[in-house]
């Protein structure tokens, strides 16, 4: 009979990936609610789409401040704090009858509540993993894409049977039952008198003397690389889904494809992230990084010379495949480079770079489609910071102290 005792780090990567469905939930449901959120509201497509850029903001500045709550307390009432504000900036707007509260408890409150899940389950689970760590952050991260997966068809399929509204409610309601997974999270294995899986970090300590500080860690050459690969890559993602679903149309490929795109990409992206975060602990990372970016510009190809749906679903598989990919990996890396006495923050100031790109992404991508009357510059603008963004992660080195 073994006398293995179950490890409760399992137990943080399914609260993480819990925590992290809700950063999916946030992002999956707008596209689906926008346009009764538009006419409900009377509200231009630019204004409408501002209420993203304004959630990307306050996610931005509220990435920091959690990811440094959690390196400096016990996380789980804070990430549960998250998750009851992002519940109740979701309840108050099935409620809000002006355009000012629309902004507050869609935009602003979501904003808010989102840093307390993605940051800091992907911060803490590092803690727990000495080996295994890529794999567990490509299981946590991947309760984006299942939540796309479930999330949309759930959110069509309330709208069209009872209302906006009651949608609202429904989304409420998970987001504040999935955040009771913040008690599942645990600051560190030696809480509960454990090492991390695979054995203690080589330098772990929060009081050693050569660990990194965020201002430290901010100004070296390799987090500004990772920092600049991680925009590219939103970047090329971003605008292939805001473009993609037009696109497939003024191909006229029909309904069914323009359909198909976002759901073989979180399909791909799903698996991309579970492969990668499993390959990372036999394969130099770098190269990872090169193969996936690289994978991600070439596939917009497919994309550009798509004339029929299986075209647009092998795109969709590849393209979310290597996008997917890359995601398991910046953790890591950090983690690597700066130590885990200040990686909540330190993540945190890192994770700006996906608002960075979802304020320039979807505005960049009309304003090609409306200037050039073609969505091809789009798509290879795409394609060529995806490709630069290849170039660059060959550079990607251990700083020194």
């Amino acid at each position: 009979m073994s006398n293995k005792k179950f490890f409760y780090g399992w137990i943080i990567v399914v609260a993480g990936v819990m925590l992290v469905y809700l950063d999916g939930l946030l992002l999956y449901s707008f596209g689906v609610l926008l346009p009764s959120i538009q006419e409900k509201f009377d509200l231009t497509k630019a204004l409408v789409n501002s209420i993203f850029a304004v959630r990307c903001l306050v996610f931005a500045f509220s990435m920091v401040v959690f990811g440094r709550l959690i390196d400096r307390h016990k996380p789980e009432k804070i990430i549960f704090l998250g998750g009851v504000i992002c519940a109740l900036g979701l309840f108050l707007t099935a409620y809000s009858e002006t355009k000012i509260g629309l902004f507050i408890n869609y935009g602003i409150l979501p904003g808010i509540g989102d840093g307390a899940f993605y940051i800091p389950a992907v911060a803490i689970a590092q803690r727990w993993f000495n080996k295994r760590r890529d794999f567990v952050v490509g299981i946590i991260t991947a309760g984006v894409p299942i939540s796309g997966l479930t999330i949309s068809p759930l959110s069509a399929f309330i709208l069209d049977n009872a209302s906006l509204e009651s949608t609202l409610i429904c989304l409420a309601i998970i987001a504040f039952i999935f955040s009771f997974a913040a008690f599942l999270m645990k600051e560190s294995p030696e809480e509960l008198g454990l090492e991390p899986y695979g054995g203690p970090f080589p330098t772990q300590k929060k009081h050693e003397s050569n660990a990194w500080s965020t201002i430290e860690a901010v100004k070296t050459v390799p987090f500004f690389i990772l920092y600049l690969l991680m925009i590219f890559g939103m970047l090329a993602f971003l605008i292939v889904i805001t473009l993609q679903f037009d696109y497939a149309l003024s191909k006229n490929l029909g309904l069914l494809a323009a359909s198909a795109a976002p759901a073989a990409i979180a399909v791909g992206s799903l698996c991309g992230r579970l492969v990668t975060g499993y390959l990372a602990e036999f394969t130099h990372r770098v190269k990872i990084l090169f193969l996936v970016f690289l994978g991600q510009g070439l596939s917009i190809l497919i994309i550009i010379n798509a004339n029929d749906i299986l075209s647009y679903i092998i795109f969709g598989i590849i393209f979310g495949f290597c996008y997917g990919g890359w995601i398991p990996i910046f953790p890591s890396k950090l983690k690597d480079f700066f130590g885990t006495a200040n990686a909540g923050q330190i993540f945190g100031v890192f994770g700006t770079s996906f608002s960075i790109s979802a304020i320039i992404g979807p505005p960049l991508a009309g304003f090609l489609v409306d200037q050039f009357d073609t969505y091809l510059y789009g798509l290879y603008f795409s394609m060529t910071v995806c490709l630069i963004g290849a170039s660059i992660a060959l550079f990607v080195r251990k700083p020194i102290k």
